[in-house]
């Protein structure tokens, strides 16, 4: 009896199984025939594999398949459906597209679209290929596709060091290990080679000398190696899924953590995808770590580019993203790996080590339980941005000035009745009220005012610099010393006042939308209750679409959000594929607005426009976070009034 009851799979486990198989009954299913490089035959395989399932009574379609004018190649297309092509102009050529809308009409039941991480052409639905994927199986329509180990997005960076060529066509990992079967086909680097010199592999969008560097021996060794590595990976993982769900024995150790620390640098990417490697390898979940200190209202626009890039790939990862406000990094870090049993932290390797503690050696005091990894990131210096001095406004200089000049006058009257220590103090008084309210560098100008002020009138010699007594320089030096103490700890108090006040805004808002919505009796309300709270968080016009039998309708909105077919073509694919859409996304991004599915679990109940009016730095990370949060709470309240 103990032993049956060892073999019964845990409830969480059965839970698991369960939706899997719920999500994978309505979705098609992912076969990708996977390669080291091109020129093994990934094509023809897919092709051959596709004639047999035509044999079999398959309707079996070509959405888009490339031969490259290979004989043996185009001899498998026939007997098989191909949906024309979409052609498109581009820069004066012409280039062919997948016809998503034509598939989707078609509905087969198997297609075949060959290059997965093609880009597709401007202005089409979806900025690359694999998104195309992704709505043809979220229709219930199964998929052949290809790809090579190159256009793994985590494997990207190793690629670059192999062959020195850097791969811009890249494939989220999510999106690979969301295949229900990954097809190896493989060949040895002498036949490929061989294969390269007769002419038969096309190489797509490389020079000569390129191609050379490409199929060096070395290099097709080690990306076979990556794409056998890349297919264990795959075999391993559904083999832990099928054990888990049998309860089958085996070394379940507890959940890892990765922490990666993302900073605003041209190497941000590059550390994702360590990261994201490293998590992978050892079975653990990817943070995506960001503290937004008072530096980052002052980052220049590609610094802010690069941290939104880093950030938006650590999604397309399946990272957990955590953005907060704090004014010390590393404490921040710290206080949030100690809480959350982070178990591995990843950084940044710093250029230099200088006196002061840097990050790493703070780390490692701060958190002695915690393995820390330091990415060497090597980049062009070129792409280093360059340190800014920002200084204070001229006004506030002039003001410290000033506060001196009146306080050295009550001073001067005051000279008979009040001993050097008392007036000294008294001079220091605008120093402090500077440093509070006007800055670091006004009270650092306001101290050596007030130095020059209290050696020129109050010290002998009177109305002279000189100095006679050496104990002044040292009053002197330790006055300057308390100066910008008192200095920096006012900078970072303000910066922290001014962090908690924004964040104490979004989270009121959010708790008032909570509150209120939870009251809501009707969806009217609910939706009057989004609108509202959300324009005081963010100055955007929103809008809010609901399904109504069987058609999207327009429920609520501000005044000048403008509704046009196209919005509703937007509106009407992020309801289908429950995925976000618009601007600042990859998804539709020409369209105005940013575009989120109302969705709790499984369902979703309609889906959220928001205007910017072409504002598009609005759309960082954590903005997007608050904005989701809208539009969930919403969704949470709409199945509450119509399932109650």
């Amino acid at each position: 009896m103990a032993d049956e009851e060892y073999k019964r799979p845990s409830p969480e486990a059965l839970l698991e199984l369960a939706q899997k198989e719920e999500a994978q009954g309505k979705r098609g299913k992912l076969t990708i025939y996977f390669g080291a490089a091109p020129g093994v035959g990934k094509t023809y395989a897919m092709l051959s594999d596709a004639k047999l399932r035509k044999k079999e009574g398959i309707d079996v379609v070509v959405g888009y398949v490339e031969t490259h004018g290979r004989a043996e190649t185009d001899a498998l297309l026939e007997g098989l459906e191909i949906v024309p092509p979409l052609l498109v102009k581009y820069m004066g050529i012409q280039l062919k597209e997948v016809d998503l809308g034509k598939v989707l009409e078609r509905r087969p039941k198997l297609v075949l679209v060959d290059e997965l991480a093609h880009t597709d052409a401007p202005g089409l639905r979806n900025d690359k290929r694999y998104q195309d994927v992704e709505e043809i199986l979220n229709a219930g329509i199964d998929v052949y596709t290809t790809m090579n180990v190159q256009h793994v997005e985590s494997l990207n960076d190793i690629i670059y060091q192999i062959t020195n060529i850097r791969v811009s066509e890249t494939v989220p990992d999510t999106g690979i290990e969301a295949a229900d079967e990954i097809k190896l086909v493989d060949l040895p680097p002498e036949e490929l080679l061989k294969r390269l010199n007769e002419g038969k592999v096309y190489v797509k969008d490389m020079a000569k000398s390129a191609v050379h560097k490409f199929f060096r021996p070395g290099n097709l060794l080690a990306l076979r190696q990556l794409s056998l590595r890349a297919v264990a990976g795959s075999v391993d993982e559904k083999m832990r899924n099928y054990m888990q769900a049998h309860a089958i024995a085996g070394p379940w150790p507890a959940k890892e953590r990765v922490l990666a620390g993302v900073f605003a640098s041209p190497y941000a990417e590059k550390l994702i995808r360590s990261a994201f490697r490293l998590a992978n390898e050892i079975d653990a979940e990817l943070i995506a770590f960001y503290v937004e200190t008072e530096r980052h209202k002052t980052l220049p626009e590609k610094e802010k580019e690069w941290l939104n890039k880093a950030m938006d790939l650590a999604k397309q990862l399946g990272a957990r993203l955590v953005w907060i406000k704090g004014s010390d990094v590393t404490e921040e870090m710290a206080e949030y790996a100690m809480k959350h049993n982070v178990t591995k932290i990843v950084i940044g390797k710093p250029r230099r080590f200088g006196l002061f503690q840097s990050i790493p050696k703070k780390l490692l005091t701060k958190t002695p339980n915690i393995d820390i990894y330091l990415l060497d990131a090597r980049v062009d210096p070129k792409l280093m941005p360059k340190k800014r001095i920002t200084l204070a406004k001229p006004v506030n200089y002039a003001i410290g000035i000033l506060a001196v000049c009146i306080m050295s006058l009550i001073a001067f009257l005051l000279r008979n009745s009040l001993n050097q220590v008392n007036l000294l103090f008294l001079l220091l008084l605008p120093v402090i009220i500077s440093a509070l309210y006007l800055g670091r560098g006004p009270s650092i100008v306001a101290s050596i005012a007030s130095i020059l002020v209290f050696d020129y009138l109050f010290i002998q010699p009177y109305f002279t610099f000189a100095v006679r007594d050496v104990e002044y320089f040292i009053s002197f030096i330790v006055f300057i010393i308390v100066v910008v103490v008192i200095s920096n700890l006012a900078s970072q108090l303000r910066s922290k006042v001014e962090l908690l006040k924004q964040s104490e805004t979004k989270n009121i808002a959010l708790y008032g939308l909570s509150r209120d919505l939870v009251t809501a009796h009707t969806v009217e309300q609910v939706l009057s209750l989004m609108v509202r709270h959300t324009q005081q968080i963010f100055p955007c016009e929103m809008a809010i679409f609901l399904p109504e039998n069987e058609k999207l309708t327009v429920k609520a909105k501000t005044t000048e959000f403008e509704v046009t077919p196209q919005v509703f073509g937007v509106a009407s694919w992020v309801l289908l594929n429950k995925l976000p859409a618009g601007r600042g996304t990859s998804t539709l991004p020409q369209a105005k607005a940013y575009y989120l599915p109302m969705i709790t679990g499984e369902t979703i109940t309609g889906v959220a426009a928001f205007d910017f009016k072409g504002n598009e730095h609005i759309m960082t990370s954590d903005k997007r976070v608050v904005l989701k949060t809208v539009a969930r709470l919403g969704a949470m309240a709409i199945e509450r009034i119509l399932f109650k």
